[in-house]
């Protein structure tokens, strides 16, 4: 059975070491070299806009079953490229997992050499079987190693620059997460909870609200909860903490009288709160009102167990609520369908990198998709700009939600029309 290693890091996120994981399972390797080659996948030379973690987390997991099956360990680095190390593994059982991967990128310029040839930068394949090629591949993990510490170091000096970072204080750890998780079940939340609204668009300017997504404001919570800790400092860490603020947060909410709701809300869960008792708490106050309830669901945690999440939507969609799918681009398009998932909604985040970079080809492709997915279950999230909800329209998309949409339902409820 193989070495499954540690968790994978997020990435930009070098406070997980396997880095120096990976340098230290080769030192420990150096003495049995028999059968040992490795896969060296340069994600890193990835575009920014497909560097998403969403995206490096799906790659990394299309090795699950060659990890858990096979003598080998995957190792993601800090510069979030993917080391697969093997041993008697046929070569025939890797190349369709390396195959898939590839077609997750299949529009990045990485990935156009032809597979295993001289102009192949997405792959690199090494025989670590001779001790001489093992001293060379040693030498270059040591070298980026040091290369993750100065860009720690880096970091350390200069933390603005991304939403995470603008959440200051120490990092979270786990000698701190059980006290951080211990006071986050008793703070008061109800004030921090904030909506944002998903609107239809209709011809002449009209519009009408789809939901409004009720979540709480993280940067308050930290404020009022631990100003000294930072709370987005580790996402692993932090998603453990989700799941007490799902139960916070479906408490608060429960007191809503939901049979006088004007307009249906949403709220964003993990799989697990959805099928634990609190949720039938939150199930038994909504009562005969299902229909005004969404319930989103993160793509990544979908991925991380399909058959879960599968029993969750149907037993949300047999009690009459409704189930969103969270967290997607169009280029999650490229490695699965989303209308096999049977969900009621499906949120696409918008990304600037859209504009003027996709071929007239694969946007009719991503049109095909809009359309097999239904378009009326579309919505295209974190819409900051006029651009974008053009480039919604043009694929036949309506429904939208994001920050310049917030502005757009204010001038909208100003002159009436929604």
């Amino acid at each position: 059975m193989a070495d499954t290693g540690s968790a994978m890091a997020t990435p930009g996120h070098e406070t997980t070491n396997e880095d120096n994981l990976l340098l230290s399972h080769l030192r420990r390797l150096k003495g049995n070299l028999k059968g040992l080659f490795c896969v060296h996948v340069h994600l890193s030379g990835l575009r920014a806009s497909n560097r998403k973690p969403h995206f490096i987390n799906i790659a990394a997991r299309c090795f699950d079953d060659l990890v858990n099956n096979r003598e080998t360990t995957l190792f993601q680095l800090s510069n979030v490229d993917l080391i697969l190390l093997c041993r008697e593994v046929p070569i025939e059982e890797i190349d369709p997992v390396i195959d898939k991967v590839r077609a997750l990128f299949n529009e990045d310029p990485l990935t156009f050499g032809e597979a295993g040839s001289l102009d192949d930068r997405f792959t690199t394949w090494r025989d670590l079987s001779q001790a001489a090629d093992f001293t060379g591949f040693l030498s270059t993990i040591g070298k980026l190693v040091e290369e993750a510490a100065k860009r720690r170091r880096k970091k350390a000096k200069s933390r603005a620059g991304t939403a995470v970072n603008l959440l200051r204080g120490k990092p979270l750890e786990p000698g701190n997460l059980s006290v951080i998780n211990h006071k986050l079940q008793g703070v008061r939340i109800a004030d921090l909870i904030r909506q944002q609204t998903a609107v239809e668009v209709f011809s002449g300017a009209k519009g009408e609200v789809l939901f409004r997504e009720h979540y709480v404001a993280i940067a308050g919570l930290q404020k009022r909860m631990s100003p000294d800790i930072n709370l987005f400092s580790d996402t692993w860490l932090f998603q453990y903490l989700t799941e007490t603020l799902d139960r916070r947060l479906l408490a608060v909410v429960a007191r809503k009288n939901f049979a006088k709701l004007s307009e249906s809300i949403s709220i964003n869960l993990n799989i697990s709160t959805v099928l634990a008792g609190d949720f039938q708490h939150f199930h038994r106050s909504v009562g005969d009102n299902t229909r005004r309830v969404v319930i989103e669901l993160q793509l990544i945690d979908i991925f991380a167990d399909l058959q879960a999440f599968h029993y969750a939507r149907e037993t949300l969609q047999d009690q009459g609520y409704r189930a969103l799918i969270d967290g997607m681009t169009p280029l999650t398009f490229q490695y699965f369908d989303p209308g096999q998932l049977m969900a009621d909604y499906v949120k696409i985040n918008w990304l600037a990198e859209f504009l003027g970079e996709m071929p007239d080809e694969r946007i009719a492709e991503i049109r095909d998709v809009v359309e097999n997915t239904g378009k009326e279950k579309v919505i295209l999230a974190r819409v900051d700009c006029e651009e974008a909800v053009k480039w919604a329209l043009s694929l036949g998309v309506t429904r939208f939600q994001g920050h310049f949409i917030d502005t757009l339902v204010e001038a909208m409820i100003s002159k009436g029309i929604l």
